[in-house]
């Protein structure tokens, strides 16, 4: 292998099933994305953010979501 060739490494055998919360943070802006036991997620922020930045984090949430729904939930607590 050359230094310019690029290798990716992807687990089969690793399936997520749980999914419980993540925090996005982009300049001061933090988002909070958490899943509840019925497969409904909330998503909330504890500041007001302006157009630009929430033009961004809504492209950071939009390729969130589309992972998230490729995983099959197991329930948890």
């Amino acid at each position: 292998m050359t230094a310019t060739e690029k290798t990716i490494l992807v687990d089969d055998e690793f399936q997520e099933k749980i999914f419980r919360n993540m925090f996005i943070n982009y300049k001061t802006n933090i988002v909070d994305i958490r899943r509840n036991n019925y497969s409904l997620f909330d998503i909330n922020t504890d500041i007001l953010i302006e157009q630009e930045d929430l033009a961004v984090i809504g492209k950071v949430i939009s390729i969130v979501v589309k992972h998230l729904s490729k995983i099959d939930f197991e329930e948890s607590n």
